[in-house]
C-alpha cells in the first residue's frame, strides 16, 4: 500500500492555521505574563509593608528614621541628623535587619535598566559605614535606591545602578505623622514609582495630566510625564497604574495616580469642592491644590497630603521654617 505524502496547498493551509492560533493566543500569554508581574509586584508591596510594620512594633509604631537610630554617627554623618533620613538609607535599614531581602526591592515588571537588584550588600562592618568602628554599623550605607545614590558617601562599589523600584512618603513637617503604622487605610505609604503632573482646568475641577516633558532626562534630576519609564512598569504611556501600600497594611492595585480611596480636604477651595482626590506623586498645596514646589518642602511648600518619591536629602532648616530640601529620583 502507496504512503500519502501531504500536499503543498495541505501544508500551506496547515501553516496558516498555525499561524492564525499564534496570533490568537500571543496577545492573550502577554495579558496573562503582565497580570502574573502585576500580582507578584502587588505581593512584594504587601511584604515591604509588612516588614515596615514589624519595625514600627518595636519602635513607638514608627517605620524607619535613619536620625532616630544612629544618632552617634556610627554609620553615616549628618548635620542636621535630618540628612540621613533618604530612601537609601530607610531602605537599607530594613534590610540590614532582615524585614525585606534586597530582591524585593526591585519591581519583577521593571523597566529601567538602572535599577536591578543591589547584589553585594554588606551586613558585617560594612565598608561604606563612616564611623570609626565599623562593628556598630546600623546599616549598609553603600546600599544604593537610586541611581542618583551612586556619587553619595565614601564607598562606590556598584556598577552605578539603583536597587529600588518604590516611592514611599517623604517623612517630613506634616508628613512625618504619616510616615507610621497609624492603621489608617486611606493613608499611602508604598508604592510604584510614578510620573510627574501638571493640574489642567483650574484648582476646584481640574485633573491632573501628565506633564509634556522633553524626555531629555540623562541625568534623572528633570520632571518627566509623557515620557517616563513609570508608566511602562504596569501601565500605558498615557496612564499610569500601579501598586500602592496603605497604613492599614493593604495593598491595592490602582488605575490612577489620584486614586478614588484617597481624598483630603483642601481648605482654601470652595466649600463644595474641597473634597478632592489626592494625587500621591505631586506636592500639592494643603490649601488650594496647586502643585508646590516637588524639592523644596519647607515653608509654604511643607504640605501634609499624600506624597511618594524615591529622594536624597541635600538640606535640612530647623527652626520656624523646618523643611527638607530633597533631590527627588524623576524617571
Amino acid at each position: 500500500m502507496k504512503n500519502r505524502a501531504f500536499t503543498l496547498i495541505e501544508l500551506l493551509v496547515v501553516i496558516a492555521i498555525i499561524a492564525l492560533l499564534i496570533g490568537i493566543l500571543l496577545p492573550a500569554l502577554g495579558k496573562a505574563r503582565a497580570t502574573a508581574r502585576q500580582l507578584k509586584d502587588t505581593s512584594q508591596i504587601r511584604g515591604m509593608m509588612q516588614g515596615m510594620v514589624l519595625f514600627a512594633q518595636n519602635n513607638d509604631d514608627d517605620y524607619p528614621l535613619p536620625s532616630n537610630l544612629d544618632k552617634a554617627d556610627n554609620t553615616v554623618t549628618g548635620s542636621p541628623p535630618q540628612l540621613k533620613d533618604n530612601t537609601r538609607n530607610i531602605v537599607s535599614v530594613l534590610v540590614w535587619n532582615a524585614f525585606f531581602p534586597t530582591e524585593m526591592g526591585v519591581s519583577p515588571a521593571e523597566v529601567n535598566g538602572d535599577i536591578r537588584e543591589y547584589a553585594d550588600y554588606e551586613f558585617d562592618e560594612p565598608r561604606a559605614a563612616q564611623g570609626s568602628n565599623k562593628k556598630l554599623a546600623l546599616w549598609d550605607p553603600g546600599f544604593r535606591a537610586t541611581p542618583e545614590d551612586q556619587d553619595d558617601g565614601n564607598f562606590n562599589g556598584q556598577d552605578g545602578a539603583g536597587g529600588f523600584s518604590y516611592g514611599h512618603t517623604i517623612p517630613f513637617n506634616k508628613r512625618k505623622s504619616r510616615w507610621s503604622n497609624t492603621f489608617v487605610s486611606t493613608e499611602a505609604a508604598l508604592a510604584n514609582r510614578g510620573p510627574s503632573f501638571e493640574l489642567i482646568g483650574g484648582n476646584d475641577t481640574g485633573t491632573w495630566e501628565l506633564i509634556n516633558d522633553s524626555g531629555n532626562n540623562s541625568n534623572y534630576d528633570t520632571e518627566v510625564g509623557q515620557t517616563s519609564n513609570t508608566l511602562l512598569i504596569h501601565g500605558t504611556r498615557t496612564k499610569w497604574e500601579g501598586g500602592v501600600g496603605y497604613n492599614d497594611n493593604h495593598v491595592d492595585f490602582e488605575n490612577s495616580a489620584d486614586p478614588e480611596g484617597i481624598t483630603f480636604t483642601f481648605t482654601g477651595l470652595n466649600a463644595e469642592n474641597r473634597s478632592q482626590r489626592d494625587n500621591i506623586f505631586v506636592n500639592e498645596s494643603d490649601s488650594d491644590r496647586s502643585k508646590q514646589n516637588s524639592q523644596t518642602l519647607t515653608g509654604n511648600a511643607s504640605n501634609g497630603n499624600a506624597y511618594l518619591r524615591s529622594y536624597f536629602v541635600t538640606g535640612y532648616t530647623t527652626g520656624n521654617n523646618a523643611g527638607a530640601t530633597i533631590d527627588v529620583f524623576y524617571d
